[in-house]
C-alpha cells in the first residue's frame, strides 16, 4: 500500500509502506531508502539543471551517503544507533564531496608465474640452486605463513613441503589501491533524508548533503550568519516552531534556511531516546532533553566547519598452486577498509532553542525527545526567546516498516 502524495513547496513527498513480513532474497533487487533518496534528489536537481556527484555550474555539489543501524528497530538502543547511523552516512557523503575536490590515489600491483616441472633426481641438487628454485622458495614462505594463519600447525606445513608436495606450478597476484582525502570543510548542510527498514533487522538511513561556494563563504563568516531579532520574529521561524512531531521525526543534522526577507540562517535538529525506569522517570526525560539539544548544537557546528580525514583501501590476493602429487590449492583475500575521522575542533557560537518536542518513532514505537536550535548572532539577543519553545504531545503509534522521507520545510534550502 502507498500513502497519498503530498505536495510541499512544489515537491512531491510520500511515504512508502512495506509489509512487515517482507523478506529479502539475495537474488532480488529491492528499493532501499538510499535508492528512493537518489531518485528523489535527481528528480529535484534535474529541474534545476543540476546533478549528483558533479560540480554544477553554480559550484554546488550534492552527494549521498548511507549507513545501517547496528541495533534493530525492535531492540532497546535503536534511537541512539539511528543517530550513529545518520552520523556515519553524513561523514560518508562529505567524504564523497572531498573526493571530487582532490584525492591522493596510491596503487600497487604484481603478478607472479612460476612453473617447475622436474623428473628424476638431480645429482647436483645439493650443490646448486637455480634462480627459479630460489624464487619458488620465496613463494613457499608466503604460502606457509598463510597456511599457518588459517590454522595449520608448523608440523603440518612442514609435511606439505616434502617432496610429495613439491610445487610444479605457482601463480599469484596482488593488488593494492587507496584513496586519501583531508580538508577542513565548511558550509556543508543536510538537505534530505530517507530512512526505513529493508527486510529483517536492516534499518537504513540515507543522507543527501550539499556544498556550495556561497554556503562555504557564509560559514566562514559566522558573525554574519547568526540570526538577528528580525529573523527570530520572522514567519519562517514561527512556522518552524509550529511544526508537529511527525514532521520533525525525520529531521536530523543541520540545514540552511531563508526567511521571507531573504536573511539566511542555520537550524540544527537533535533527537534522543528516553530511558525507561520504574522510578524518577522525569529525571531521564530531562537528560534526554539535554542530549537532544547537544546533538542539535553539534550538528550546527559540523555544518559550520569540520576537519575530515578519509581513506579507502582495497587489497586483493590470489594464489594458485599445483603440487607434484597432482593436488591443487587456491588461496584468496579480498579486503576493503574505509577510515573516516572528523578531527577534534572547536568553534565559539551562540545558539537558541526555538522548539522542544516529544514524540514516538513510528517504526520502533520508541519515545523520542527532540530539540530545534537556531544559530544566533552574538549581540542584542533576547534570551527570553527560549521561554516560547513549545512541547508537543507524543505521537500516536503508527504502522511499522515505513520509509520516511524528510519534508521540505518552509524556508529550507535545497
Amino acid at each position: 500500500n502507498q500513502s497519498p502524495v503530498e505536495t510541499i513547496n512544489g515537491v512531491d513527498s510520500k511515504v512508502v509502506i512495506v509489509s512487515e513480513d517482507m523478506t529479502i532474497d539475495n537474488s532480488q533487487i529491492v528499493e532501499s531508502p538510499s535508492d528512493k533518496l537518489k531518485s528523489a534528489v535527481e528528480s529535484i536537481l534535474s529541474k534545476k539543471g543540476k546533478g549528483l556527484y558533479t560540480v554544477n555550474t553554480d559550484g554546488s555539489i550534492y552527494a549521498i551517503g548511507k549507513a545501517s543501524t547496528a541495533i534493530p528497530s525492535n531492540k532497546t538502543g535503536f534511537i541512539n544507533s539511528r543517530n550513529i547511523a545518520f552520523a556515519k552516512a553524513e561523514l560518508k557523503a562529505k567524504m564523497k564531496i572531498l573526493q571530487l575536490a582532490v584525492e591522493v590515489v596510491t596503487t600497487e600491483r604484481n603478478s607472479t608465474l612460476i612453473t617447475n616441472a622436474k623428473f628424476g633426481d638431480d645429482p647436483d641438487a645439493k650443490t646448486k640452486a637455480t634462480v627459479l628454485e630460489k624464487a619458488a622458495a620465496v613463494v613457499d614462505k608466503s604460502l606457509d605463513k598463510a597456511l599457518i594463519e588459517l590454522g595449520m600447525s608448523d608440523a603440518e606445513v612442514a609435511g606439505m613441503n616434502g617432496r610429495d608436495k613439491q610445487k610444479v606450478y605457482n601463480e599469484s597476484f596482488y593488488s593494492y589501491s587507496s584513496s586519501y582525502v583531508a580538508s577542513m570543510i565548511k558550509g556543508i548542510s543536510v538537505v534530505k533524508i530517507v530512512e526505513g527498514e529493508v527486510g529483517s533487522n536492516d534499518y537504513e538511513i540515507a543522507v543527501c548533503v550539499k556544498y556550495s561556494p556561497e554556503d562555504q563563504s557564509l560559514a566562514s563568516n559566522i558573525k554574519n550568519l547568526g540570526a538577528d531579532q528580525s529573523t527570530l520574529n520572522s514567519s519562517t521561524v514561527k512556522s518552524l516552531k509550529a511544526l508537529s512531531s511527525d514532521k520533525l521525526i525525520s529531521k536530523l543534522g543541520a540545514q540552511f534556511f531563508k526567511d521571507e526577507n531573504g536573511n539566511r540562517f542555520v537550524i540544527g535538529f537533535g533527537q534522543s531516546s528516553v530511558r525507561k525506569t520504574s522510578s524518577r522517570q522525569s529525571n531521564f526525560v530531562g537528560i534526554a532533553e539535554k542530549k537532544a539539544r547537544l546533538k542539535a548544537v553539534e550538528n550546527i557546528k559540523n555544518l559550520i566547519a569540520e576537519d575530515i580525514v578519509g581513506k579507502e583501501i582495497s587489497e586483493n590476493i590470489e594464489k594458485i598452486t599445483e603440487y607434484q602429487s597432482g593436488e591443487e590449492g587456491i588461496y584468496t583475500e579480498d579486503n576493503f577498509s574505509e577510515l573516516i575521522k572528523s578531527k577534534r575542533s572547536s568553534i565559539k557560537m551562540n545558539t537558541l532553542v526555538i522548539k522542544e518536542w516529544d514524540g514516538v518513532h513510528p517504526v520502533s514505537n520508541t519515545r523520542v525527545i527532540g530539540t530545534v536550535v537556531i544559530l544566533a548572532e552574538s549581540n542584542n539577543i533576547n534570551f527570553q526567546t527560549n521561554s516560547t519553545a513549545k512541547k508537543d504531545n507524543p505521537l500516536s503509534t503508527t504502522e511499522k516498516s515505513e520509509y520516511h522521507e524528510s519534508e521540505d520545510i518552509e524556508g529550507s534550502e535545497f
